[in-house]
């Protein structure tokens, strides 16, 4: 192979890493419902503690005068993590450098763009993974009157109140309890009679998230408006846009404890720290330079008593 290699003269770039981070979306959803995890290493594993053990009342509680102590342990399993690679490429060829004329800077035009693919990828992986029956503890798919979008039938709140029970009975006390929807379920959730009417007479204007989570009794609600043109082109600019929601019209109730994270996204931070890194490096066959934005990634669902799925929101 001759020397130098191509990881030999690509470098790291931490500005543009930097500036790749700062691009980030507020609006997406995948690191709500599971937030990065860098790990040291590309796979591994991590303890999962038997629940049965902490939640089993202990027998013979009271102890003789002279006697001992009855004695008691738990159990400790375990689960793995093996991270992939995705990362993009982008050319910035000389002469499309030289004759530039935007006012543009070309470079950090591609990091934006890179970061946004990356950006588009996680949030699509992290929908498939998480945001789709028989993922958690428990689905309920809800269907003709019951779903939100018959305002006279459905009654959301109540079914929050079965998912949070639900989620209560299954790991104890939570400490944190968020819903993540997609943008359909949000826009019958919001417009609900029953959620409108616990404000009607002392809030004016419109419901946002943080007044729905509080007549839910959630702590937040994050919504998901991204969306991804899954128009299908052989070739560039042979098929018009087609713009569709990645979240679909589910809403997750997704419980944390004062020690548990149930889904993460594991990261493996190969030479960088999550959740990603931009590099680039010189390509003097085609004369110009490339930008390249790459991570490792595993999407993780530890705990799945931790979440509750309603499913089919809306008609």
């Amino acid at each position: 192979m001759p020397l130098p290699t191509l990881k030999d003269v690509t470098l790291v770039n931490p500005v543009l890493t930097d500036l790749s981070i700062g691009y980030q979306n507020e609006a997406l959803l995948w690191d709500k419902i599971c937030p990065q995890k860098g790990v040291s290493y590309k796979t591994g594993t991590y303890p999962i503690y038997t629940r049965d053990y902490w939640f089993r009342r202990a027998q013979a509680a009271v102890r003789a005068e002279d006697g001992g102590y009855n004695r008691y342990g738990y159990g400790i399993g375990s689960g793995t993590y093996a991270t992939v690679e995705i990362g993009f490429e982008k050319l910035l060829g000389d002469p499309t450098k030289a004759a530039n004329q935007t006012g543009d800077d070309l470079a950090d035009i591609d990091t934006r763009f890179l970061t946004t693919l990356m950006e588009l990828e996680l949030e699509k992986l992290v929908a498939n993974d998480a945001f789709t029956a028989s993922k958690w503890g428990t689905d309920s798919t809800l269907a003709g009157t019951n779903q939100w979008s018959d305002f006279d039938g459905s009654d959301p709140i109540a079914n929050i109140d079965i998912a949070l029970r639900t989620i209560r009975r299954n790991v104890g006390t939570v400490a944190k309890k968020i819903g993540c929807c997609g943008a359909l379920a949000w826009e019958k959730l919001k417009e609900h009679p029953l959620v409108i009417d616990k404000y009607k007479h002392t809030q004016k204007g419109v419901m946002t998230p943080e007044l729905v989570a509080a007549v839910l009794g959630l702590d937040e609600i994050n919504v998901g408006w991204s969306v991804e043109n899954t128009a299908y082109e052989k070739l560039p600019g042979t098929a018009s846009f087609t713009g569709a929601d990645i979240w679909t019209d589910n809403f997750l109730v997704r419980a944390e404890g004062a020690n548990a994270m149930p889904s993460m996204v594991f990261i493996w931070e190969e030479d960088f720290k999550a959740p990603w890194v931009v590099e680039n490096y010189r390509d003097d066959k085609v004369r110009g330079d490339v930008t390249r934005i790459r991570t490792h990634y595993d999407v993780v669902i530890a705990s799945t008593q931790h979440g509750y799925l309603i499913l089919d929101c809306a008609a």
